[in-house]
């Protein structure tokens, strides 16, 4: 069943990336390009949630006037994603059955055809996409990396869920109470949610992100620590 979106709208909170925040924009920036260029009918934004930041990363955005930039003291992804929503939804030009929005986070980069998929998959009948992510190559060493796509199933239908490729529709948004305000884990719960509630939630690898692969993150149990616990001498076991 078709479904007209004729608006997108990026969500990205960001906490003291300033030294990834560059090569984030620029792949954005570039996607939107992308997207408009294909689809200029449908408008696009792009929204940065500053959250608890105190490095120079607002210089950084002061350098791309047409970036929305929010400020909050959450100290939590969830609350910071839910302001970056709110944004979008008080500005949006269309209702929010017709906004689509599309998140993910300071340290990833989309690929340039990240928005036209979301869209396709949106006006394709989904409430909900949960695309997969891809450590940094360069962060990580060759056995670490080996492992990390060992246990990873990748491929449409996966079972992961990554709120730096994520998608929804703002009306689903709404009626599910929006994420939740934690700092772990907001965005598999956002998607149980939708899944219980009956929304059509689509896993696709389409369009896959590149993500950050530190190993020293702020929270445990957070991305960075399942990376850390990686080991990069050893060579990766067989996937399930």
């Amino acid at each position: 069943m078709t479904r007209a979106i004729r608006e997108i709208a990026v969500v990205v909170p960001s906490r003291n990336e300033a030294l990834l925040l560059p090569r984030t924009l620029e792949a954005l920036n570039s996607a939107i390009q992308r997207f408009t260029g294909l689809l200029p009918e449908v408008l696009a934004s792009l929204t940065v949630v500053l959250d608890s930041t105190t490095d120079h990363s607002a210089q950084i955005l002061a350098a791309h006037p047409t970036v929305r930039v929010g400020t909050v003291c959450a100290g939590r992804v969830g609350g910071a994603r839910n302001a970056g929503v709110a944004a979008a939804l008080a500005l949006a030009r269309v209702p929010p059955s017709q906004l689509w929005i599309a998140t993910t986070d300071a340290d990833s980069t989309v690929p340039v055809e990240w928005l036209v998929r979301h869209h396709a998959f949106a006006t394709g009948g989904a409430d909900v996409l949960t695309g997969t992510v891809e450590p940094a190559a360069a962060d990580l060493g060759r056995h670490a990396l080996a492992q990390w796509f060992a246990c990873h199933d990748l491929g449409e239908g996966h079972p992961h869920v990554h709120g730096a490729n994520m998608g929804f529709r703002a009306d689903v948004f709404e009626a599910l109470g929006g994420f939740a305000d934690q700092a772990l884990h907001e965005d598999r719960d956002f998607v149980a949610l939708a899944r219980a509630r009956g929304h059509a939630v689509v896993a696709t690898d389409s369009c896959r992100v590149t993500t950050s692969g530190r190993r020293h993150g702020r929270l445990d149990g957070g991305f960075a620590a399942f990376l850390a616990a990686l080991d990069p001498g050893r060579e990766p076991s067989r996937a399930p």
